[in-house]
C-alpha cells in the first residue's frame, strides 16, 4: 500500500511514513470471509498477493460478483466503509492472499494530519469512481467476448486461479456463454 500511495506523489515522505503505525498486514486463506453482509466495512483492504472477491445476492437469490481485487488493488464495500453503514456486499480471498489493511478510523486520523492526505483520500475515490465508471460503461458497450479480452489482457495470470462462475457473474454472462468466448479465442 506504501508503495502504491508513494506512486501518488502527493505525500512528503515523512507524511507516507505515518501510515506505518496504522497498516496491518494479514494472511488469509482461500474462502476466507472478511465482511459479510449486513456487517459495517471498517477497513480498507489493499491486495499485496492473492485476489479478493466482493458479491450480492441478487432477487433471483443468485450471487453476483460486484468486484474483483488483484494485486496492487484496493478493496472495501465502499459505500459501507465511507458511510460506515451496513454493507450489502461479502467480500471473502479467493485463493490464499495476503493485505494491507487500515482502519476507518485511522485513515481519517490521517486525512485529519495534514491537506495531502486529503488530497490522497480525494485521489482513491476519484479512483475508484472513474474505475466504477468504466466497469459500468463497458457492461453498457460492450459484449461478453470484449469484457472477457479485458481481463486477458490486464490479469492473464490471476484469470486461471478465479472459478468459472465467479468470472462469468462479474461479465455479466452465464457459465456457458463464457465457456463459448473461450473457445472461440483459443
Amino acid at each position: 500500500m506504501k508503495k502504491y500511495l508513494a506512486s501518488l506523489n502527493i505525500l512528503s515522505r515523512s507524511e507516507l511514513d505515518q501510515i506505518d503505525a496504522y497498516i496491518v498486514k494479514r494472511t488469509v486463506e482461500k474462502a476466507t470471509v472478511l465482511l459479510e453482509e449486513n456487517q459495517i466495512c471498517h477497513e480498507l483492504m489493499f491486495v499485496v498477493s492473492g485476489v479478493l472477491r466482493s458479491f450480492y445476492w441478487n432477487f433471483k437469490g443468485e450471487q453476483v460478483t460486484s468486484c474483483i481485487a488483484f494485486e496492487g488493488e484496493f478493496m472495501a464495500a465502499y459505500p459501507s466503509f465511507i458511510q460506515q453503514l451496513k454493507s450489502r456486499e461479502t467480500i471473502h480471498a479467493l485463493q490464499h492472499t495476503e493485505i494491507e489493511a487500515i482502519s476507518y478510523e485511522n485513515l481519517e486520523k490521517l486525512y485529519d494530519s495534514s491537506m495531502a492526505w486529503q488530497k490522497i483520500g480525494r485521489k482513491l475515490v476519484e479512483n475508484q469512481y472513474v474505475f466504477m465508471d468504466q466497469h459500468f460503461t463497458e457492461f453498457q458497450q460492450q459484449n461478453g467476448s470484449h469484457r472477457y479480452e479485458y481481463l486477458i489482457k490486464n490479469y492473464p495470470k490471476q484469470l486461471h486461479q478465479i472459478p468459472q462462475p465467479y468470472i462469468a457473474s462479474y461479465l455479466g454472462i452465464s457459465t456457458r456463454q463464457l465457456t463459448r468466448i473461450r473457445k472461440s479465442l483459443l
